[in-house]
C-alpha cells in the first residue's frame, strides 16, 4: 500500500482537506500540507499521527506562490473553487498529477481544456462526493449493466443527501458544508439528458419520493452533481441521465417556496439557513441507479449510508475518502492520459481503498 517517500500536496487544511489528510497519511504518504491559516494548519496536525509531514501557510493572491509543493508527485486541491485554476496550472506546469473536489463547471472547463493543451501529467476534476463518488458508482454500474444485457440502460439516476441523523428542525435539515454552495445547488439551472437530449430544468424541479434504507426520502434536481456523466453517457447511447438531492419528506416544499418564490437575496436566504439548520451530528446517503425498465431490462442499484463518528463528519467522509481513493488508485496506475474521466478509474481498485479508508476510521 505504502508510497515510500512520494509525497503528497494538500492545498486547504479545512475540515475537508484535514480529512484527505488524515486519508492520504493511512494510505502511506509524506504528505505537505499548505493554507492561509496557521491555526488550520495546526488543527490538521493533531489528527495525523506521523511528525515528518511538512506544513506552510501560504499566500493564494499571486501566480507562483506554491513553489512549496514542486517535491510532490500529487496535489490535491481542498481550495475554494474559484482558486483552483491557479493551482491546476502551477500543477500542469509543473508535471504534478491534479486532483480536486469541482464546483464550478466553467472552472473544470478552464483546467481540463489546459491540460490538454499542455499536460504531461494526469488531471482530474469533480472527485468529492457528488460530483465524484456518485458518478463512479455510475460508471461501474452502466459497466455492468452493459456486460449484462449487451446494450445500455435506458435510465441513470445519481441521488446524494447529506442529511441530520435525528433532524430538530423545519426543515429537516442540517447544513454540513458550504452555506453559498447550498444556495448555488438550490438556485442553477440543471443539466439533465432526457430522451437522448440534454435538456435545462428548473433547480428543485423534478420532486419524487424514493425509498432507502433510513425510510422515505424526496428527491429533486439540483446543480453541479451531473458533471460530464451526461456527456459519456450520451455519447453511448444512454436516453436519460440526472442527479438528484435527497432530503426528508417536507424539506422541498418550504425550500423552494425560499428559493423560487419568496423574492429574497442570496444573503438572506443564507442568513436563513445558517440559524435555521446549523450542523449536527450527519449521515450522507448515496444511491445510484440504472435501469432499462421500459423494454424489459433489469434494474442494478448501489446505495450506502455512512454515519459520523467521533473523529469526522458523514460529509467529510463521504468527500474526502473518495478523492483520496482516486488519487491513489491512479498513483498505483500507469495512465497518464492529460485528462481522466470517471471511466478511467478502475473500480475495483479504487473500491479496495475506499472500503480501507471506512473500515480504519471505524
Amino acid at each position: 500500500m505504502g508510497m515510500g517517500n512520494k509525497k503528497v500536496g494538500i492545498a486547504g487544511a479545512g475540515r475537508m482537506g484535514r480529512a484527505i489528510a488524515w486519508a492520504m497519511e493511512r494510505l502511506g504518504y509524506d504528505l505537505v500540507i499548505i493554507d492561509q491559516s496557521e491555526e488550520a494548519l495546526n488543527e490538521c496536525k493533531n489528527i495525523l499521527k506521523h511528525s515528518h509531514h511538512t506544513f506552510e501557510v501560504f499566500d493564494c493572491v499571486p501566480h507562483g506562490t506554491f513553489d512549496m509543493l514542486k517535491g510532490c508527485e500529487t496535489v490535491i486541491a481542498s481550495l475554494p473553487y474559484h482558486q483552483n485554476l491557479g493551482l491546476a496550472m502551477f500543477c500542469i506546469d509543473n508535471t504534478i498529477k491534479y486532483f480536486d473536489l469541482g464546483g464550478s463547471v466553467l472552472t473544470s472547463n478552464k483546467i481540463n481544456d489546459a491540460a490538454y493543451s499542455y499536460g504531461n501529467s494526469p488531471v482530474v476534476t469533480d472527485l468529492g462526493l457528488a460530483p465524484g463518488w456518485a458518478n463512479i458508482v455510475a460508471e461501474n454500474l452502466y459497466k455492468e449493466y452493459r456486460i449484462e444485457h449487451h446494450k445500455p440502460p435506458n435510465s441513470i439516476v445519481m441521488m446524494v443527501g447529506g442529511l441530520p441523523k435525528e433532524p430538530i428542525n423545519t426543515l429537516k435539515y442540517s447544513c454540513t458544508w458550504s452555506y453559498d454552495g447550498l444556495i448555488n445547488e438550490y438556485k442553477e439551472d440543471c443539466i439533465i439528458l432526457l430522451h437522448g437530449k440534454t435538456s435545462i430544468q428548473k433547480s428543485m424541479s423534478g420532486l419524487e419520493s424514493v425509498q432507502t434504507s433510513i425510510g422515505n426520502l424526496e428527491a429533486f434536481y439540483t446543480s453541479g452533481g451531473a458533471a460530464h456523466t451526461l456527456t459519456t453517457m450520451q455519447n453511448r447511447g444512454v436516453k436519460n441521465c440526472s442527479y438528484k438531492t435527497l432530503r426528508y419528506p417536507g424539506h422541498h416544499n418550504i425550500v423552494n417556496f425560499l428559493i423560487h418564490e419568496s423574492g429574497l437575496d442570496d444573503e438572506t436566504l443564507i442568513e436563513i439557513f445558517k440559524k435555521t439548520c446549523p450542523p449536527q451530528e450527519d449521515l450522507v446517503v448515496i444511491k445510484v441507479q440504472v435501469d432499462d425498465v421500459l423494454s424489459g431490462g433489469g434494474i442494478m442499484s448501489f446505495q450506502k449510508v455512512i454515519k459520523s463518528d467521533s473523529q469526522f463528519s458523514a460529509m467529510q467522509k463521504a468527500t474526502a475518502f473518495p478523492i483520496a481513493s482516486a488519487a491513489h488508485t491512479v498513483a498505483l496506475s500507469h495512465t497518464y492520459k492529460p485528462v481522466l474521466k470517471y471511466d478511467d478509474i478502475e473500480y475495483p481498485e479504487f473500491n479496495k481503498w475506499l472500503d480501507y479508508l471506512f473500515e480504519e476510521v471505524n
